[in-house]
Parts: C-alpha cells; structure tokens; sequence
C-alpha cells in the first residue's frame, strides 16, 4: 500500500510547489507594477501640488499639467513630433551604431581578456587606467581625429559602452566555473567551440548586466555632447530651449530622456530573458 501512495503523494506535492509558485510569481508582479508606477506618479502629485502651491518656482519648475498642456498644444500645431521628432530620431541613430560597436568590441576584448592569460596581463592594466578616465574629456581628442560630424560623437558613445560591457565580459568569463572547463577539456572541444559552447554562455549574465549599464551609459553620453557640440538630436533640443528660456519645451525634451531610458531597461530585461533564460530575474 505504501508503494502505490507514495507516487500519488509526490504528484499532489509536486502540483502544490507548482502552484505556490505561479501565485508567488504572480504576487511579485502585482508588486512590481504597483510599485513601480506608483512611486513616479506620487512624485508627479507632489510636483503639481508644489507648484501650484507657489512652493517650487514655477517660472524653472511649472506644473506638469502646464508641461502637458504645452505639450499637448505643440502636438496639435504639428511643431512637437514636426521638431522633436527629428531630434529623437537623430539620438537614436547616434545610440544605435555606438552601442552595436561598443557592445560587439567590448565582448570581444573581454572574453579574450577571460580566456587568454598573455592578452589578460597585457591589457588589463590600460584597461583599468582608461576606464576611469571621463570619456567627455577626450572628445577634444575627438574631434581632432574624427571633425564634428557624427563620427565623433558615435566613438564617444561607442567609448562609453566598450568599457562598461568589457569589463562585465571579462569578469564573467574570469570567474567561469572550473567544471565548465574541464567538461570542455574532457569532450576535447576546440577552442572556437569551447568559446561559443562554454565560455560565452557562462558570461552571457554579466555582459547582459554590461549591456543594460551600457546602453545607459550610451544615453548619457550622446545627450551630453549634443549639448556641446551638435545642431540636432535630443541634448541640442533641451539646451536650446534652456537658452531661449522655454522651460516648460526643456522639460518636455527631458521627459523624452527619461522615458527613452525607461524604454531601453525594460527591452534590456526583455533581451536579458531571452538569451538568458537560466539566469536569475
């Protein structure tokens, strides 16, 4: 008797774990939706109350119902997505090719880093000594190499994520566990399958973390030097409204920033899920 209800009990209790996990993985979404949109909307109520309240100056701080409201009314004239739009457009051209490059390279390099102990001891310390180093302080260097076109500014983006997504792919495969390796060496796998098969999947983790610091990285960069040095795209948006005092079309530009980071984090997850579904979310 007891051999016939023994299947019968791990059954039960395997579909009792089941489903206590699907409700907990439930509940962590509810969480994370309330949460997450409720925390940005009592900060917008507390903005709107303050500045109606003449506690914030309103002439640096409107309301964000007069921000809509301009902005609403700038969509209506055709100015908004007409002059926006080809700002946002122009950013997101500038981030795309700068991440591809510094993404593609800084997994290269860090993987090699990981594997190869010459390439390792040869590079690790320029690498350690330039990651620190501002990257808006050598667009001077920049320009002098590349002119002011895009080029420039695509390196300096490209810069930025290279070091940030290198040194996530070098710790990664640095600390691949041992029995990764000696599986590999025990199937004999030549070096470029022990790279794909091994290697790259054991740091596929941390170079996803990389990529999603990265492309944060990315925004902040090509904003910052389209306030420096650029006749389009996003930063030049917000710095000319700041120069002609047009605060509430200053704020729409930076609202575009924030949703334009929010957007990449959640695609960044989503990619993360994706290519890395063993990983811990």
């Amino acid at each position: 008797m007891t051999t016939d209800v023994a299947p019968a009990i791990r059954a039960e209790t395997n579909v009792t774990a089941e489903r206590n996990y699907r409700r907990r993985r439930r509940n962590d979404r509810s969480l994370r939706i309330a949460l997450g949109a409720g925390l940005p909307i009592l900060l917008l109520l507390a903005w709107q109350v303050s500045s109606s309240a003449d506690i914030l100056d309103k002439r640096f701080f409107p309301a964000p119902s007069v921000i809509v409201a301009r902005a609403i009314e700038d969509a209506a004239s055709g100015t908004l997505l007409g002059d926006l739009g080809k700002q946002v457009v122009a950013t997101l051209i500038r981030i795309a090719i700068g991440i591809a490059v510094g993404v593609t390279s800084g997994i290269l390099l860090g993987t090699l880093m990981g594997s190869v102990r010459v390439i390792r001891y040869a590079l690790a310390p320029l690498v350690y000594a330039l990651y620190p180093m501002p990257k808006l302080a050598i667009l001077p260097l920049l320009l002098i190499a590349f002119g002011i076109g895009n080029v420039s500014k695509i390196a300096l983006v490209s810069l930025g994520v290279f070091f940030v997504v290198g040194l996530s792919a070098f710790s990664g495969t640095l600390y691949t566990p041992q029995i990764y390796e000696d599986v590999s060496h025990a199937f004999a796998f030549p070096r470029i399958m022990r790279y794909f098969r091994v290697v790259l999947p054991a740091a596929l983790p941390s170079i996803m973390s990389g990529v999603k610091l990265g492309i944060g990285q990315a925004l902040i960069l090509v904003v910052s030097v389209e306030f420096v040095n650029s006749n389009d795209g996003i930063g030049y948006f917000i710095w000319q409204s700041w120069q002609t005092l047009d605060i509430p079309r200053m704020f729409i530009g930076l609202l575009c920033v924030a949703i334009g980071g929010a957007c990449a984090v959640f695609l960044g997850d989503i990619c993360e899920r994706l290519l890395v579904p063993w990983a811990k979310h």
